[in-house]
């Protein structure tokens, strides 16, 4: 079960948790490898069958979605863990 809590899923879960990720710069390096980890068909995205692997980032694929190609970029894994940066900030700010 540990096996489970890489440093994809532990960025995952410190942006939903609404930590920034600068806090956790230390882990970039980690965070980075196992990325490529989880994109085991190296096109620099996630598919929805490659976060199959990591629950919590299954559970939250569709949000972090936004374009809603069925795949997850750089860009919106980053953009979601800045949105919950800022809901961590203000948190009776409206979500969006």
């Amino acid at each position: 079960m540990l096996r489970l809590l890489t440093p994809i899923t532990v960025t995952i879960v410190l942006a939903c948790a609404g930590v920034s990720p600068a806090a956790h710069a230390a882990d970039a390096p980690a965070a980075k490898a196992d990325r490529k980890k989880a994109d085991r068909d190296g096109d620099g995205r996630i598919s929805r069958e490659e976060a199959r692997a990591f629950p919590r980032l299954d559970k939250n694929f569709d949000r972090i979605d936004t374009n809603k190609d069925g795949s997850l970029s750089q860009e919106e894994l980053a953009s979601a863990r800045q949105k919950a940066a800022e809901r961590k900030k203000n948190p009776n700010a409206p979500a969006g």
